[in-house]
């Protein structure tokens, strides 16, 4: 059975009885109904034009969305479904912590062809399911359309405290340089994958990745400025050098390599979904996640760089990460 088949009548049912608060568990119900007096209430989810929610005084919302595209963010052979749906949301769960803050409620705008067999669609919605469940958001609605190709939007909505927010452009000389976790495994991951391997850590974090938005949340107040990295060290600092009209300097030695990676994965290698953060003084972990301390902000020349110091050698850190349309 495809979509063609049922129709996108039945492609709507199929969503709303399985996200509405309904259908949900006493367990799974009782748990959202205490988020949302945290959070703010929900009076309109799916099923309406619109969803309508409230935010809690003294909160400004933090919007944010996310395309993840077939053929270009995800092969569909290599791919399983339930990974596409979770990392849908891990993505935009990890640019709201990068803001710090707490990510609430999405949409998701789904199109695919009309002969994409219903299966498909199941585990891809089974992985944002457990999406929902690891990061504590509601679906509350989307659209569906067809396409000669998958197509999967989400919009993520959060909040931060009002003028909170922490931002890209706030980094100044003699701030040090942190990166949470480890880096490269995403890209090795990958390119695994590719050669036909399946059980595999690398794998499963390219996969079924781990957004930092906890730890983003507890560092907001510390702060400077912060982004998460979805495209790569070397081109997600430069975006914060940029931004922040500063240049970086990082040192090889010091960066937290994953285990079997190379160096081209550590700089460049995009959807670690790790955070930069820019402070003056953080611990070595928070909320249980490492964190290294990889460098330091410095003044800018001409330009806003990234350098590579390498023994006694430095070097600038071209921005080799993804680019679309390059």
């Amino acid at each position: 059975m495809n979509l063609r088949d049922i129709g996108e009548g039945a492609l709507i049912r199929t969503i709303r009885e399985r996200f509405s608060l309904s259908a949900l568990t006493p367990e799974e119900g009782g748990a959202l109904a205490a988020r949302r007096v945290r959070a703010g209430e929900v009076h309109v989810g799916i099923g309406d034009d619109a969803a309508v929610f409230d935010l809690p005084p003294g909160y400004s919302a933090v919007f944010c969305s996310d395309l993840l595209a077939e053929n270009t963010h995800f092969i569909r052979y290599l791919h399983p479904p339930d990974s596409v749906g979770y990392k849908s949301i891990a993505a935009n769960v990890s640019d709201v912590g990068a803001m710090g803050g707490i990510p609430m409620h999405f949409l998701i705008s789904l199109a695919a062809p009309g002969d994409l067999d219903f299966s498909w669609i199941e585990g891809f919605l089974d992985g944002v399911s457990r999406a929902c469940r690891d990061f504590e958001v509601s679906l509350l609605g989307g659209d569906s359309s067809s396409s000669d190709r998958i197509f999967a939007d989400v919009s993520i909505i959060g909040r931060v405290r009002s003028g909170q927010s922490v931002r890209r452009s706030g980094a100044k000389p003699g701030d040090a340089i942190y990166v949470t976790g480890t880096l490269g495994s995403s890209a090795l991951g990958l390119e695994r994958l590719k050669a036909g391997k399946v059980d595999d850590p690398a794998i499963r974090r390219h996969l079924y990745p781990e957004p930092r938005h906890r730890p983003g949340l507890a560092v907001a107040d510390r702060a400077h400025a912060m982004i998460d990295i979805s495209d790569g060290l070397s081109t997600d600092l430069t975006h914060i050098a940029e931004e922040s009209r500063v240049s970086a300097r990082i040192y090889k030695d010091r960066l937290p390599a994953a285990p079997g990676v190379e160096e081209r994965h550590v700089l460049h290698g995009g959807e670690e979904y790790e955070l930069i953060i820019i402070a003056t003084d953080l611990p070595p972990t928070v909320e249980g996640i490492p964190v290294t301390r990889v460098g330091e902000i410095i003044d800018s020349g001409l330009e806003n760089q990234v350098f590579l110091i390498d023994g006694a050698q430095e070097s600038v850190l071209h921005p080799k990460g993804w680019q679309h349309f390059r």
